[in-house]
Protein backbone atom coordinates (compact mmCIF):
# COMPACT_ATOMS: atom_id res chain seq x y z
CA UNK A 1 0.00 0.00 0.00
CA UNK A 2 1.62 3.49 -0.87
CA UNK A 3 0.06 6.64 0.85
CA UNK A 4 0.01 10.00 -0.66
CA UNK A 5 -0.18 12.89 1.00
CA UNK A 6 -1.26 16.17 -0.82
CA UNK A 7 -1.63 18.80 1.44
CA UNK A 8 -0.30 22.44 1.48
CA UNK A 9 -0.14 22.36 5.34
CA UNK A 10 2.48 20.33 5.61
CA UNK A 11 5.99 21.15 5.97
CA UNK A 12 8.81 19.28 4.42
CA UNK A 13 10.10 15.97 6.28
CA UNK A 14 13.14 16.37 8.10
CA UNK A 15 15.20 13.23 9.31
CA UNK A 16 16.49 13.11 12.93
CA UNK A 17 17.98 9.68 13.50
CA UNK A 18 14.81 7.57 13.21
CA UNK A 19 12.18 10.62 13.98
CA UNK A 20 10.50 12.34 11.40
CA UNK A 21 9.14 16.01 12.14
CA UNK A 22 5.79 17.15 10.42
CA UNK A 23 2.40 18.54 10.99
CA UNK A 24 1.15 15.69 12.74
CA UNK A 25 3.37 15.73 15.76
CA UNK A 26 0.78 15.26 18.69
CA UNK A 27 -1.66 14.16 16.26
CA UNK A 28 -3.20 10.79 17.08
CA UNK A 29 -5.53 8.45 14.76
CA UNK A 30 -8.06 5.39 16.19
CA UNK A 31 -6.87 2.04 14.64
CA UNK A 32 -9.43 0.07 14.60
CA UNK A 33 -8.62 -4.05 15.37
CA UNK A 34 -9.08 -7.14 13.73
CA UNK A 35 -11.97 -9.27 15.67
CA UNK A 36 -10.37 -10.87 18.83
CA UNK A 37 -11.29 -14.68 18.68
CA UNK A 38 -11.16 -15.43 22.44
CA UNK A 39 -14.14 -13.14 23.13
CA UNK A 40 -15.83 -12.24 19.41
CA UNK A 41 -15.20 -8.62 19.66
CA UNK A 42 -13.78 -6.16 17.92
CA UNK A 43 -11.61 -2.96 19.27
CA UNK A 44 -10.07 0.21 19.05
CA UNK A 45 -6.28 1.43 19.79
CA UNK A 46 -5.39 4.90 19.97
CA UNK A 47 -2.04 5.65 18.57
CA UNK A 48 0.58 8.46 17.25
CA UNK A 49 -0.48 9.80 13.88
CA UNK A 50 3.10 9.31 12.61
CA UNK A 51 3.61 6.11 13.99
CA UNK A 52 0.26 4.89 11.80
CA UNK A 53 1.79 6.28 8.43
CA UNK A 54 5.61 4.52 9.53
CA UNK A 55 3.30 1.25 9.74
CA UNK A 56 0.73 2.12 6.65
CA UNK A 57 4.19 2.42 4.85
CA UNK A 58 5.58 -1.13 5.87
CA UNK A 59 7.56 0.14 8.60
CA UNK A 60 7.69 -3.08 11.83
CA UNK A 61 5.33 -2.56 14.60
CA UNK A 62 7.74 -2.04 17.30
CA UNK A 63 9.68 0.69 15.81
CA UNK A 64 6.39 2.74 14.53
CA UNK A 65 4.81 2.44 18.07
CA UNK A 66 7.86 1.99 20.48
CA UNK A 67 5.95 3.53 23.57
CA UNK A 68 2.89 1.44 23.03
CA UNK A 69 2.27 -1.40 25.60
CA UNK A 70 3.35 -4.51 23.71
CA UNK A 71 -0.04 -5.99 24.54
CA UNK A 72 -1.67 -3.20 22.61
CA UNK A 73 0.53 -3.71 20.14
CA UNK A 74 -0.14 -7.63 20.27
CA UNK A 75 -4.16 -6.45 19.99
CA UNK A 76 -3.59 -4.07 16.52
CA UNK A 77 -1.74 -7.37 15.07
CA UNK A 78 -4.27 -10.63 15.82
CA UNK A 79 -6.99 -8.50 17.60
CA UNK A 80 -6.57 -10.18 20.87
CA UNK A 81 -7.54 -7.56 23.60
CA UNK A 82 -4.92 -7.10 26.91
CA UNK A 83 -7.22 -9.11 29.24
CA UNK A 84 -8.06 -12.34 26.87
CA UNK A 85 -4.54 -12.49 26.12
CA UNK A 86 -3.97 -12.59 29.90
CA UNK A 87 -6.82 -15.44 30.20
CA UNK A 88 -5.79 -17.22 26.97
CA UNK A 89 -2.14 -17.61 28.79
CA UNK A 90 -3.67 -18.63 32.14
CA UNK A 91 -2.56 -15.20 33.54
CA UNK A 92 1.34 -15.89 32.92
CA UNK A 93 1.90 -12.91 29.87
CA UNK A 94 5.83 -13.19 29.99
Amino acid sequence: MTLQIKSDKLRKQTRKGKQMETEFEGTTYIVETPTCHMCGKGGTVEVPMVGFLIRQLGGLIQEAYPDLDKSLREQIITGTHPKCWEILMGGNTN
